[in-house]
């Protein structure tokens, strides 16, 4: 099952499936700037992996549509958990302190 997060020219997108959610491409600022943060409607489950490995690059504007993505998930229950995260977000992630809200399995490129 595959649905689109966005648009074609919006630098990037995610792909649902069974208990996983691979995002790819940009998540930055000029990305973002239309995008509502939650989790698509075919998302569902105790617990569902973000898969990050395809994530070209992230800035704080990108870390904190994932934190709201989050704030969603626990709303309707589901926990999420990030693998693959690039190291930039994982930088940000201590910066800000967002390491207990966020699970995150470090040391996955």
């Amino acid at each position: 099952m595959k649905a689109e997060g966005t648009e074609p020219d919006s630098g990037w997108d995610w792909r649902v499936e069974p208990g996983l959610l691979r995002v790819r491409g940009a998540l930055v600022r000029s990305t973002l700037d239309r995008r509502r943060p939650g989790l698509p409607a075919e998302v569902v489950g105790p617990e569902v992996e973000i898969h990050l490995g395809q994530l070209r690059r992230i800035d704080t504007a990108g870390l904190a549509w994932l934190a709201a993505v989050q704030a969603d998930a626990e709303e309707k229950g589901i926990r999420l958990r990030y693998t693959h995260a690039p190291q930039a977000m994982r930088q940000m992630m201590g910066v800000y302190g967002l390491d207990e809200l966020m699970t995150l399995e470090t040391g996955l490129d």
